[in-house]
């Protein structure tokens, strides 16, 4: 499920900033990660995780437990890419914006940052920056926002969902990850960098990518992505490390 990197130390250049934004939204986090990241860009290109609270998110989180050696929940639910302006494109398990996933879009539905700007819902939140100059940013955010069918007899997106939906509404639903099911969001966020031929998930084994192996990647394949000249950084912020459930009256 996860292969190792061969690496003994975790990417210096994704920094916790947890600390500093222990008590403030998740907006706040969003403005600032972004200027750090990405300059004059407004964040084009980046990759965002968000570690929810919900029944969802935890769902999500607890599924993932089998990609990590510690069997741990995952601190992340759901991976999406910004594609300027705070504006985002996901494939969501339960649309923040209320949007229903297309069959014809590849089930690749709009939202904004401020969607996950709870910090109470959203706990755990991250942006992750891949170099790339202008043009291949553009390139790769126009998969997402004009051309979601490109691949799909690799990344059927929309059928990927139904799975994951399956496991959440269905008791007895057997877990995707262990039939090789991809999660549906880091499988839009995989399907969007191959524009530039870049595997973001190298310690994931087959296709069963989630966002715990975005998340891998990015704090321990370093040495693998900077000799493809694509170093990724960081930025981000840990509340709930141990997936504590919200109840409903709660949200």
């Amino acid at each position: 499920m996860l292969r190792h990197s061969q690496s003994d130390t975790q990417n210096p250049n994704v920094t916790n900033w947890s600390e500093k934004y222990a008590s403030t939204d998740n907006s706040a986090f969003f403005t600032d990660a972004i200027a750090d990241l990405s300059g004059d860009q407004d964040g084009l290109g980046l990759i965002g995780l968000v570690g929810s609270s919900d029944l969802p998110g935890v769902a999500l989180r607890r599924a993932q437990s089998i990609l990590r050696w510690d069997r741990r929940p995952s601190l992340w639910s759901h991976a999406f890419l910004l594609v300027g302006g705070g504006e985002i494109r996901e494939v969501a398990l339960h649309s923040r914006a209320g949007h229903f996933p297309e069959p014809a879009d590849n089930a690749i539905t709009e939202a904004t940052l401020a969607h996950y700007g709870d910090p109470k819902r959203d706990p755990n939140v991250a942006l992750l920056a891949v170099k790339m100059d202008a043009e291949e940013a553009a390139r790769v955010t126009s998969r997402a926002t004009e051309d979601p069918n490109l691949e799909r007899l690799r990344y059927d997106l929309f059928e990927t969902l139904g799975f994951w939906q399956a496991y959440l509404w269905t008791r007895g639903t057997a877990n995707p990850l262990e039939a090789g099911v991809p999660n549906h969001s880091s499988a839009m966020v995989e399907y969007c960098f191959e524009e530039i031929q870049l595997d973001l998930t190298p310690g994931a084994n087959d296709r069963n990518s989630a966002p715990e192996h975005l998340w891998n990647g990015a704090r321990w394949w370093n040495d693998a992505f900077g000799e493809f000249d694509r170093p990724i950084s960081g930025r981000f912020v840990i509340r709930d490390p141990h997936c504590a459930v919200l109840g409903p009256g709660e949200l």
